[in-house]
């Protein structure tokens, strides 16, 4: 077997830590540094999650410094394409907050061909899981602005998100002052929902 393939098996055979229907979540891994690069850097999707500033690969290998913080503030997925076997976005909590019991959950597909085809609604509905089933969070809230239409029709249509906010020209995109749309789901409400869900 040369090198190659070898990596390639090697890559495929990681552990999934929450297996979905499409998608599995794996732990972030070092061997895709060189897409974590392109995907928060490309013009289509950085947009979006409003990054201004380009990040540089020196940057995207701390986050694979070792960390002796037991309660870390953040914790991230690759998002794993089963048919595809191949890494597609990342989706997870950041400020955490361990005493509230809360955190804002995030999600990107890097992969603009994947773009629209429901796996940030899969993907968003098995981390919301996990906050709320292993992590015991309260609450898990989201925010994103106003002309990222395909996030906030996610986040109220298909995952049941409430609307708490919205801020008046409260980020600077492309040019112009958007409003910005603050979601919440609290652990009651999202109970409510499995139970309904359960019903149909």
């Amino acid at each position: 077997m040369s090198e190659n393939n070898k990596n390639k098996k090697d890559v495929r055979e990681k552990p999934s830590f929450l297996k979905g229907e499409r998608l599995d979540l794996r732990p972030p891994d070092a061997d895709f540094k060189d897409l974590y690069f392109k995907w928060m850097n490309i013009p289509e999707a950085r947009t979006f999650a409003h990054n201004v500033f380009p990040l540089t690969k020196e940057q995207i290998n701390k986050w694979f410094e070792p960390r002796e913080d037991e309660s870390p503030e953040f914790i991230s997925f690759d998002m794993w394409h089963k048919e595809d076997k191949k890494p597609i976005g990342f989706v997870g909590f950041n400020h955490i907050n361990w005493v509230n019991r809360n955190a804002n959950i995030f999600i990107r597909i890097g992969e603009v061909d994947y773009w629209r085809k429901g796996y940030a609604t899969e993907a968003a509905k098995m981390v919301i899981d996990y906050g709320f089933l292993e992590l015991n969070f309260h609450k898990i809230y989201a925010g994103v602005h106003s002309r990222n239409i395909a996030s906030w029709t996610v986040a109220e249509e298909k995952i049941g998100f409430v609307k708490e906010a919205v801020l008046k020209d409260e980020v600077y995109v492309s040019g112009e002052y958007l409003d910005a749309y603050k979601y919440r789901l609290l652990r009651s409400e999202w109970e409510k929902l499995r139970e309904k869900a359960k019903k149909h």
